[in-house]
C-alpha cells in the first residue's frame, strides 16, 4: 500500500456538497478536506472490522485447537496476533 496522495473526481448533488461546507466550516477546513476526513475515517473504520475478525478468528482457532493451553503456548499466539496486527498497520 502507498501512502501517495491521489485526486479523486466525485459527483454529487449540490445539496450533498452545501452539506459538506457547511460542516466544515464548523471545523474551518475547506470541504475537500473534510470529505477527505471522512472517507479516511470509513477506511480506518473498515480496517479495524478486518483486524478485529481475524484476532477474533485466531482465538476461536485457539480455543478449538488446544482446550486447555499452556502459558508458553498462549505467548506463541499472542506472538502471532502481533505478528498480523503489525502486517495490518504495515499495509
Amino acid at each position: 500500500m502507498s501512502d501517495k496522495i491521489v485526486r479523486m473526481n466525485i459527483r454529487v448533488p449540490e445539496h450533498i456538497r452545501d452539506w459538506f461546507k457547511v460542516q466544515a466550516d464548523r471545523y474551518s477546513v475547506p470541504y475537500t478536506n473534510y470529505i477527505s476526513m471522512l472517507l479516511t475515517q470509513i477506511y480506518e473504520n473498515e480496517q479495524s472490522k478486518i483486524l478485529v475478525k481475524e484476532v477474533n478468528d485466531t482465538l476461536k482457532s485457539i480455543k478449538v485447537s488446544t482446550g486447555d493451553v499452556t502459558a508458553e503456548e498462549m505467548f506463541h499466539q499472542l506472538k502471532q496476533m502481533q505478528d498480523i496486527i503489525s502486517k495490518l498497520e504495515n499495509n
